[in-house]
């Protein structure tokens, strides 16, 4: 047994010991148990790495109570650099059946699984904005693993979640009319309020047309305001601790979003909702969220659908409203297209006449303090749409709302004086030389495969888009890769890869020149060359067509932990 097996084993038999003493206390003094928070019962193990890939044997071990630590610029210990350390933390957890909002906060990288799901994927410098997923989890036991590192600057790391529904879940009421009048037809227990029944019902007791439904829940909440909100095909109301909150009691089709916003104390608080359904369709979707003046930026929040309905799989901060994210998502765990966004955030104006612009594809929706400015709801190709003239003065409200239907999707909001000109097109590369062959990520010879939902594209590199992946430390299955294939006459060339600015942080990218039959390997530091056409050599080629360059996503560094940029490449004769 070697000194790492060793420490492992010590470690573990410490927090064995650690848990049966938490037990032992649990079962012969229950009350303290009970006044007890859950989270100080169920202890985290923390292994700190003098290193930022989690590798070696780790410097220092020992219990947490919970991951939310602000080192500033220091370190978790005195045996831990204040830069260029990383921390893995792990625990068994016991969920019961809901849905779960998980919340971090990381600088820099962050990553977290519940049992074999990834929960966030945030392995990169970053700043110390939020994020949260919404994830459903069967009952039962998971380990839950938590891995941080930090390159340099400001070190802090939080996690938490809460359950949202599952367990005891909403007391759902179903009646046969549209106004909650005698006895319900059905009673049941309800996961969540996020249905869409089309042109059907809850139940074969209930008819597709002018019922109702009530429920009530009475879940815990952390100290906070939180925001309710409702999106439903017909009428809804909604209540906390007996407050009116929304009151949509109409007929209404979707999209549509209400909400109302409310501080709660610690503890359990009443939720109460009443639906009705008229006739065609049928929807009902309620869900909440804490609302958080950590946000810097835009408090964008994602949905899995084209309607803004129902809980959003991604809540984050984004600095700016400038997104082209190609053909792809914007983050893995989403759909590529049939996607939607709710952007909101307060913006401070100096007085004067200002222009709100918005470039889509596809549709977008626009609020100024709560009034719609720029209605554009429907599929469109890259259009620019514009408000000018409009005075403002101080602290202003801004909203966006924008879906995705298929192919591209692009989105970038501005504000700027009145009567300014909209910024230009941006240019495109310059003609190559005479006899010049380049190839870029967007042309015919360029081909690519391995996994579809491992690519991410981006709108900037040479020609103003590149492909980029995540590393594998080696040929794994179902790996990405690409080739370049140029069309050539016969004669001997120098071959240069272009390396973007961004999305290329591996520091040895493998490209392999096959020309003439030869197969030629060349490493390149993508991290040290960014906006640099870099020479791979010179080569003969016979011109055959079947020539090319192939470059994969393995690199022989820690995996999934640096990106691969693909863009453009070129052959220049020699």
């Amino acid at each position: 047994m070697n000194e790492r097996s060793v420490l492992k084993v010590n470690s573990r038999l410490i927090l064995l010991i650690t848990q049966c003493v938490a037990l032992f206390a649990m079962l012969f003094n229950p009350l303290r148990a009970e006044a007890a928070p859950a989270l100080q019962q169920a202890r985290w193990w923390a292994e700190f790495f003098n290193n930022a890939t989690l590798t070696g044997v780790p410097i220092l071990t020992r219990p947490e109570v919970k991951i939310e630590f602000d080192w500033g610029l220091g370190s978790p210990g005195a045996d831990v650099p204040s830069d260029y350390f990383s921390a893995r933390w792990t625990r068994t957890e016991w969920f019961d059946s809901g849905t779960y909002r998980f919340y971090a906060r990381s600088d820099d990288g962050f990553r977290l699984w519940v049992g074999d799901r990834p929960v966030f994927n945030m392995w990169e410098d970053r700043q110390a904005g939020w994020v949260t997923r919404d994830l459903y989890i069967s009952q039962g036991t998971y380990e839950v693993r938590a891995e941080y590192y930090e390159h340099e600057g400001g070190a802090r790391v939080t996690l938490n979640w809460d359950r949202l529904a599952g367990g005891a879940g909403w007391q759902a009421e179903y009646y046969a009319n549209q106004h909650l009048a005698g006895s319900p037809a059905v009673r049941r227990t309800d996961t969540a309020i996020d249905f869409g029944w089309g042109g059907g019902s809850p139940d074969p007791a209930i008819p597709n047309d002018g019922f109702s439904a009530r429920w009530i829940y009475s879940p815990g909440f952390t100290p906070g305001t939180y925001r309710f909100l409702t999106s439903t095909d017909d009428g809804v109301r909604l209540w906390v601790d007996g407050r009116l909150l929304v009151d949509a009691w109409y007929n209404q089709g979707l999209p549509n979003t209400h909400s109302g916003d409310v501080y709660l104390d610690q503890g359990s608080h009443q939720i109460k909702v009443e639906y009705y359904e008229d006739g065609g369709e049928a929807h009902a979707h309620v869900w909440w969220q804490r609302l958080d003046s950590g946000y810097v930026g835009w408090q964008g929040e994602y949905f899995d659908n084209l309607n803004l309905v129902g809980g959003p799989v991604l809540t984050r901060d984004d600095p700016e409203l400038s997104f082209d994210w190609g053909t792809g998502a914007p983050i893995s765990w989403m759909p590529h297209d049939n996607f939607s966004v709710r952007w909101s955030r307060n913006m401070s104006f100096d007085p004067g006449y200002y222009r709100l612009s918005v470039r889509s594809d596809d549709g977008v929706r626009v609020w100024l303090d709560d009034g719609l400015i720029i209605d554009k709801w429907h599929p469109m190709n890259n259009e620019l749409h514009y408000v000018d003239g409009i005075y403002l003065n101080g602290m202003h409200r801004l909203r966006v709302e924008y879906f995705e239907r298929s192919g591209y999707a692009r989105i970038q909001f501005w504000a700027s004086p009145a009567g300014q000109p909209q910024p230009p097109t941006p240019p495109q590369p310059p003609l190559p030389e005479p006899g010049v062959v380049i190839v870029d990520d967007t042309d015919p010879g360029f081909v690519q495969g391995g996994s579809a939902t491992g690519w991410g594209t981006a709108n900037e590199g040479y020609g103003g888009r590149l492909n980029w992946t995540k590393n594998n430390d080696w040929l794994r299955q179902n790996y990405n890769w690409a080739r370049w294939y140029p069309d050539l006459a016969a004669g001997s060339y120098e071959v240069f890869v272009f390396i973007p600015e961004r999305y290329a942080t591996t520091t040895n990218a493998r490209y392999w020149v096959v020309s003439a039959g030869a197969y030629t390997l060349s490493a390149v530091d993508q991290a040290a060359n960014g906006g640099r056409w870099v020479s791979l050599g010179t080569f003969w080629f016979d011109g055959s067509g079947k020539e090319y360059v192939l470059l994969c996503d393995a690199t022989d560094e820690m995996r999934l932990s640096w990106l691969i940029a693909f863009d453009a490449i070129k052959w220049v004769p020699r």
